[in-house]
């Protein structure tokens, strides 16, 4: 995508060769070591303009998924960057700043450092890993902290870069590129912690319903509602106690009136607190839409897949198609049983109301492990003339792609997106 091409030419190649017209005359390992550091430096500053999801920044990355996915994989570069720049030491004869002001910048970046290491540690295993004798898992609330305080530590780098002794004069391009940077991601680190402000709407829950697979929540906008599309998905916050910290969930309905609804399976501590306690009447704070999954980039013959709760964007999908110019769609639901199968009436409609609209429903109780060859079965078209669109569990995802390819059946496209943020 276009966003992470600009994602690699301002964090990566601008840094370096800045780093080289300043220091890049000088002996030793100079120049590496302060473009590890201002390459690292620059990540950092860039990874918290794309947390802030300021308004088109998901369109350059093809969705708010795929901001999150190159955001997670920087954030470890930045930090092996960051480590060999630490560890490697370099002469710093040159322009002088303030004696005092450069000892303490050295002891700030070395104590920010450490912090680094800790809070991105924690943002990347969601587990304790490789103990499989705990199965404990990190805490969302800790996670969502832990974010929080990495912009706290690229204010100690900024200190860092704007007081350190330097071997180039402070006026070079590199210095006046990364201060640039260095205010740009305060501004968005402050913009993602008290912009919700903005961006958030208010909405009432008019509806909970308890289904066997999920927690079915209706609300409807107490003011100027979200802009949702079919497939998108929004972070939400609700009234009732525990409930007050924005998790992301697909909205699986879009109704004129601005209503929304989520369709919301108990997979963790919040989503079961959720089904427990949420109510009529409670009040929810809403901020979205997010997402670029969505059908109409398809082509006239398509093919979804949904296993479980994956069903959700193919719900709001289902419900805007028109009868007329739809093509060939169809859509092959998992579930373990037909009791699972949340709003399974809305796709009956859908097909109804849709010619080439059509539904199977896959009961592994009964049809036996869904695969490649079952999909093929399924179908009464050549998936290689389709465009491949799946919602669900990324091995179930994976083992398909790869059984359909090795049977010579390789979709014309494949399209997913990544929910699993941390």
């Amino acid at each position: 995508m276009f966003g992470k091409s600009l994602f690699v030419l301002f964090g990566v190649i601008f840094p370096v060769a800045l780093a080289y017209a300043a220091a890049g005359h000088l002996p030793g390992t100079t120049w590496p070591v302060i473009a590890l550091g201002a390459t690292a430096y620059s990540m950092m500053a860039i990874n918290l303009i794309l947390s802030a999801r300021l308004p088109g920044t998901d369109a350059l990355f093809g969705g708010l998924d795929q901001i999150y996915f190159t955001h997670k994989w920087a954030g470890i570069t930045l930090l092996v960057a960051a480590f060999l720049h630490q560890q490697i030491k370099i002469s710093t004869d040159g322009v002088q700043v303030i004696e005092t002001l450069s000892r303490l910048a050295v002891d700030v970046a070395e104590i920010s450092f450490y912090a680094l290491v800790v809070l991105i540690l924690i943002s990347f295993f969601k587990r304790v890993p490789k103990m499989p004798k705990i199965t404990w898992e990190i805490p969302y609330d800790l996670w969502r902290w832990s974010h929080r305080l990495l912009g706290v530590v690229f204010a100690g780098f900024v200190f860092h870069q704007f007081f350190v002794k330097t071997p180039f004069d402070n006026n070079a391009l590199l210095a006046s590129y990364l201060n640039v940077l260095g205010v740009l991601g305060l501004a968005a680190f402050l913009w993602s912690q008290f912009g919700f402000l903005a961006r958030r709407r208010s909405y009432r829950v008019t509806s909970v319903v308890k289904h066997p697979a999920c927690t079915i929540v209706d609300l409807e906008p107490t003011g100027g509602g979200i802009t949702a599309r079919p497939g998108s998905f929004a972070f939400v916050k609700f009234s009732s106690k525990g409930l007050g910290e924005p998790h992301p969930f697909t909205v699986s309905q879009v109704r004129p009136n601005g209503g929304i609804q989520f369709s919301i399976r108990g997979l963790g501590d919040f989503t079961r607190k959720l089904r427990d306690t949420i109510a009529v009447g409670d009040t929810a704070r809403v901020e979205g839409g997010y997402g670029r999954f969505d059908y109409r980039r398809g082509g006239s013959k398509q093919v979804w897949v949904a296993a479980g709760i994956g069903i959700t964007p193919f719900l709001a999908w289902a419900d805007h198609l028109k009868a007329e110019g739809t093509g060939d769609i169809r859509l092959i639901y998992c579930v373990r049983n037909p009791e699972e199968a949340v709003s399974i009436e809305r796709l009956h409609a859908a097909q109804d109301r849709v010619p080439g609209f059509q539904l199977t429903l896959h009961k592994s109780d009964t049809d036996g492990r869904f695969d490649a060859a079952k999909l093929v079965e399924y179908l009464t078209f050549d998936i290689g003339q389709a465009s491949l669109w799946f919602c669900g569990p990324a091995p179930m995802r994976e083992g398909l792609v790869k059984g359909l390819k090795a049977n010579g059946k390789t979709p014309r496209s494949v399209h997913f997106e990544r929910f699993e943020f941390r």
